[in-house]
């Protein structure tokens, strides 16, 4: 793509007044030349607003232990620290990446529901299970599990101690398309083998 340039640039360098007549009448129509617009609508260069950043699991997960305690399986229907990027406000974790800390406790289960978002989860601690479309998988340290969109699914925690992921969603892209919502299922869990 080549680099364009800003009709706003051009009006201050010589245009002529048929031209600023011309550009003036538009927004009484509400309207726009996208050439006035096109550096900023595509841009020549990247232009993330994410920052580098780093989150230590070892000083996030005290605080999520305290969550655990905290705040009960009625009152968050995922109990979730979300990594926000400093540079941004949540739920950015990059541009188009919204990540967290998720614990779920013995014998809870995160209600069944779909939404649009992909979303993957990387099991950092524990053991526990994710449901998909009724097809239970037991997850433990290091597994990677990936929920498709628009797919019924609920987690759990059979066992007897909290387990730990990282939740992946592109939700960040949703916000700038707002097509993105969510269903929730009729019971806690989907009905799964």
């Amino acid at each position: 793509m080549g680099n364009y340039t800003s009709a706003v640039a051009s009006a201050q360098d010589g245009e002529t007044d048929e031209m600023k007549q011309y550009l003036g009448e538009l927004p009484s129509q509400h309207l726009e030349p996208l050439w006035s617009q096109m550096n900023m609508m595509v841009p020549p260069t990247p232009n993330p607003t994410a920052k580098p950043h780093m989150w230590a699991y070892r000083e996030a997960l005290p605080h999520l232990k305290k969550a655990a305690k905290l705040v009960p399986e009625e009152k968050a229907e995922r109990r979730v620290l979300m990594l926000v990027n400093p540079s941004m406000q949540s739920p950015y974790t990059t541009d188009t990446i919204y990540g967290g800390l998720q614990i779920v406790n013995p014998g809870e289960t995160a209600p069944a529901h779909r939404h649009l978002a992909f979303a993957a989860r990387f099991i950092m601690d524990g053991e526990g299970f994710t449901a998909v479309e009724g097809k239970k998988m037991p997850l433990v340290r290091g597994d990677v599990v990936v929920t498709p969109v628009w797919h019924w699914h609920d987690h759990g925690n059979e066992s007897d101690k909290p387990v730990v992921w990282l939740d992946m969603l592109n939700l960040p892209l949703f916000r700038f398309a707002p097509v993105h919502f969510a269903e929730g299922y009729s019971d806690p869990r989907y009905p799964s083998e």
